[in-house]
């Protein structure tokens, strides 16, 4: 292609070649007298950031680069496979084509206020930091905005941008690596279609933090954000009056700070989806959770955290994973019990396995003697958590059995026997370790209420014997154990 000179350039070209030359920065923003946007062909910025423009006598490209806003790019911007130095700035610029930076090798890109098809910048490297704060991208049905594969040294800021697109997702950034922050903020807000998700993440490596404050994405038929296997250096945060219409995927990820979902909300486009998906998420540092950011059901099977979550009660949290979670599963109350026993909080930490317990009987898969036992447990020892239950159960039955007896010295079949030898007989029918003499003390059982006393004291010396056993079991913790 023929070397472009000053003599092939527009008005406004020429403006900006002085720019790029003198270091200057060009607005072309409001011209007076001007009704359109100032016209700047994709084709000299390429030449440029190529430096196959042909510069007047000896001088070469400012080290600042190319900074111009306001312009329209006539016939779009195909940086593909270009590499250069030339720091880029394109400010509320316009085009009608899709920008186009497959493969290029850049050092820093400010596309603030683009309009645009598409960008279109997989496998691309920029050594500092991508910038598309504002920008509209989209309308079609591909992606606005393809980033797969892509290498950002610094921040990628997408703060208040728009995306769209009227098949499958907006934003496609599978496998983005960043030095630093992702901002995707600030009335960032998307809308898309289909089972793979509006704004796509997955396997994504952000340096720092993931910010999602105040974004908004919409998905009428799918995932809103599918983020799995993200791993974020810092924190991951979804608030400000985060929206999301389609469930938050971030099966898998990493979080090397804190999980922050509050002052916001994530509900399911179909009935029947997850609100949000969390399933082995590891989470170095909190989890900031609200009761009212998921809108639906949410899956925290394998969730790890460091400390107590945050922003809800224990009591919200016990409701979400027995009301709001798919299926029962033991490893969130676990984690949930870790939480608080590193606390300090041993008396929470009962009433979570407590709850776990009831969620297992009502839900889990125990067979029918599993739940017989499970509720026998859960009636006499509280599982193993609350073993004064059966102590309370054998001092009932020591108490029935001496009711019963006194009860058969008032009828007669017990002949001349004081109440005090009655109650030493009721205590060694039931329970054979207390020794007492009772040799003017035998039941008639030539009668019928006699052989009848006699029967239900067997029956109650059973279940001495297991109330004592249990309580034992329940003591030394071999009911926890063996449920």
């Amino acid at each position: 292609m023929r070397r472009w000179t000053v003599d092939d350039l527009n008005e406004a070209e020429r403006e900006l070649v002085l720019a790029v030359l003198g270091g200057g920065y060009l607005d072309l923003t409001g011209r007076t007298g001007n009704p359109e946007m100032p016209e700047i062909r994709g084709e000299l910025i390429r030449q440029m950031m190529l430096d196959r423009f042909g510069w007047p006598g000896t001088e070469r490209a400012d080290p600042r680069g190319i900074r111009v806003s306001g312009a329209r790019l006539a016939g779009g911007l195909d940086l593909a496979e270009v590499s250069s130095s030339l720091p880029l700035s394109l400010i509320d610029c316009h085009s009608a084509e899709p920008v186009r930076l497959r493969g290029a090798k850049l050092s820093t890109v400010d596309l603030t206020g683009l309009v645009a098809p598409r960008l279109i910048a997989d496998e691309m490297t920029v050594e500092r930091s991508l910038t598309l704060r504002n920008s509209v991208l989209g309308g079609g049905p591909f992606y606005a905005v393809h980033l797969g594969g892509a290498r950002i040294g610094g921040v990628l800021n997408f703060s208040g941008a728009r995306l769209s697109a009227s098949e499958g997702p907006a934003m496609q950034a599978s496998g983005l690596h960043t030095g630093s922050g992702v901002f995707i903020n600030r009335g960032f807000h998307a809308e898309g279609t289909g089972e793979m998700g509006v704004v796509r993440l997955p396997g994504v490596v952000v340096g720092t933090m993931l910010n999602l404050a105040g974004a908004t994405i919409r998905n009428p038929d799918g995932p809103s954000l599918v983020a799995d296997y993200l791993r974020t250096g810092s924190n991951a945060v979804f608030y400000d009056g985060f929206e999301a219409e389609g469930t938050v995927r971030l099966v898998g990820a990493e979080i090397g700070g804190q999980l922050v979902c509050d002052d916001g909300r994530a509900r399911p486009s179909r009935p029947g989806d997850l609100a949000l998906h969390l399933s082995q998420v590891r989470i170095t540092g909190h989890l900031l959770l609200a009761v009212s950011f998921p809108d639906g059901p949410l899956d925290v099977t394998g969730l790890t955290y460091g400390g107590r979550p945050g922003n809800a009660t224990l009591t919200e949290w016990l409701e979400m994973l027995a009301d709001r979670t798919p299926e029962y599963a033991s490893q969130p109350y676990f984690q949930l019990a870790k939480a608080h026993s590193g606390a300090g909080h041993e008396r929470n930490v009962k009433r979570i396995h407590l709850a776990r317990q009831k969620d297992l009987l009502r839900r889990g898969d125990l067979g029918l003697s599993g739940r017989v036992w499970h509720r026998v447990a859960g009636v006499t020892v509280g599982y193993g958590y609350r073993p004064i239950v059966a102590l309370l159960w054998l001092t009932g039955t020591l108490a029935l059995s001496v009711l019963l007896v006194l009860l058969a010295g008032a009828a007669g079949l017990l002949g001349r026997c004081p109440p005090v030898e009655q109650v030493g007989l009721a205590l060694n029918a039931v329970t054979p370790l207390v020794k007492v003499d009772h040799q003017r003390c035998v039941i008639d059982t030539s009668r019928g209420p006699g052989q009848a006393i006699l029967a239900a004291g067997w029956v109650l010396q059973a279940l001495t014997w297991a109330f004592l056993t249990l309580f034992v079991a329940g003591f030394t913790g071999l009911v926890r154990k063996s449920s």
